[in-house]
């Protein structure tokens, strides 16, 4: 028997290899039942566990039984049959070649219906009312199972169409325009550089508004001879720090507008002249482009 699908651990366990093997005959049992019913279908390797296993196990045994069990009723029927043919002096077989002889062979095939309905229905008896209470039930079950499964191609149509939709979606998600761009990892090193940068000025800058305010000196030295202290400590309050704060605050946006102010004047060279000429170069340039606007402007209109 092929071991591939043990588990690995099973061959240092002999119960359990044997349990497992005995498992694969059942599936294997099972699959072939399945596919001799289904035409080739199994079921899904999702629903392949052990409480799948004893149900199929189950329903293929009580099948087997009951096709056991219609096929010697059907030899049971077909001996008896058999036997009333080679009885050619039971009266009944006389009766029933006189009617059959007499009947025509729309009649013929309406007693041939009326006996395979009776035998499928299990009727004892071939009445039209015991036929008829016999299909009943049958009428019914098929008026819901064709509820049911109009349902369920709805749903599965519903389903297929949301599942189109997700696909749509992800293809969408994948394709360049959500890419990352390639400089991505160069920026945010860049960035992170700007900001320990900024960090660090903006630290400069509150040391130096602390040392020019007065409120933010400390006490004087003391002398040298008595030990005395100089001028008192000032007051700081909640009030003056909230000021403070705001001082503070005004003068980092300061410095943020003066910094964008000079970042304007990024690529310009050093020289004051050769920045003059850069600058007149530009403003040619873009008197020459209102120019060359106005012109294809006036051209529109005309």
């Amino acid at each position: 028997m092929d071991d591939s699908g043990l588990d690995p651990s099973a061959f240092f366990s002999p119960s359990k290899a044997r349990q497992q093997r005995a498992q694969a005959q059942d599936w294997q049992q099972v699959d072939s039942w399945l596919a001799k019913i289904y035409h080739g279908r199994t079921i899904p390797s999702f629903e392949r566990n052990e409480d799948t296993l004893k149900a199929l196990l189950a329903l293929a045994t009580a099948n087997e039984r009951a096709d056991e069990e219609a096929e010697l009723v059907e030899e049971l029927q077909q001996e008896a049959l058999k036997e009333i043919e080679n009885d050619s002096s039971n009266p009944d077989v006389e009766v029933y070649d006189t009617i059959t002889d007499a009947l025509t062979p729309e009649a013929h095939g309406n007693l041939d219906a009326l006996s395979r309905a009776a035998v499928v229905l299990d009727v004892p008896r071939a009445h039209p009312e015991s036929i008829a209470s016999a299909l009943i039930p049958h009428t019914h079950t098929q008026s819901t199972l064709s509820i049911h499964l109009a349902t369920l191609q709805h749903l599965a149509s519903t389903l297929e169409t949301t599942l189109e939709t997700l696909h749509a979606h992800l293809s969408a998600l994948q394709s360049s325009a959500f890419a990352p761009p390639s400089a991505l990892a160069n920026q945010t090193v860049d960035w992170t550089r700007k900001t320990k940068a900024l960090r660090a000025k903006l630290r400069e800058y509150e040391d130096r508004l602390a040392t020019l305010s007065p409120d933010y000196r400390g006490p004087a030295s003391p002398s040298k001879g008595g030990g005395k202290r100089g001028s008192k400590q000032p007051t700081v309050t909640i009030g003056g720090l909230v000021e403070r704060e705001a001082e503070v605050k005004g003068l980092i946006e300061r410095v943020g507008d003066l910094e964008r102010r000079v970042g304007a004047f990024k690529g310009l060279p050093d020289r004051k002249e050769e920045a003059r000429k850069e600058v007149e170069k530009a403003r040619r340039r873009l008197e020459e482009l209102r120019a060359e606007r106005d012109r294809l402007f006036e051209e529109l209109v005309e």
